[in-house]
């Protein structure tokens, strides 16, 4: 699924990254949906062992990113993107 955010989301975003309150926009907006589901925004088959499963392997991604960047651990937007478009690559080879 692609999803396209506007302009002022993409803002907000990458304002959280430059701040370093998260070390790329991937964990700011990971965070960003764990607050919903936080706030029970969020419902459907919130019971199902892989929902379950992914909300904490996802909130586990969130603290530790949030642990690197108390240390210092953070990476340029250009960084993120490129590793991004490397894994896209990876997987796009794979299922060739």
């Amino acid at each position: 699924m692609q999803v396209t955010l506007n302009s002022i989301q993409v803002e907000i975003l990458e304002m959280l990254v430059e701040n370093g309150q998260y070390p790329s926009l991937e964990v700011a907006l990971d965070a960003a949906l764990l607050r919903l589901i936080d706030e029970g925004v969020v419902s459907g088959s919130v019971d199902e062992p892989s929902y379950s499963a992914w909300v904490e392997e996802t909130r586990a991604k969130v603290n530790a990113a949030r642990a690197q960047t108390e240390v210092g651990e953070v990476q340029s937007v250009d960084e993120v993107l490129a590793e991004l478009r490397a894994k896209v690559q990876r997987a796009k080879e794979s299922a060739a």
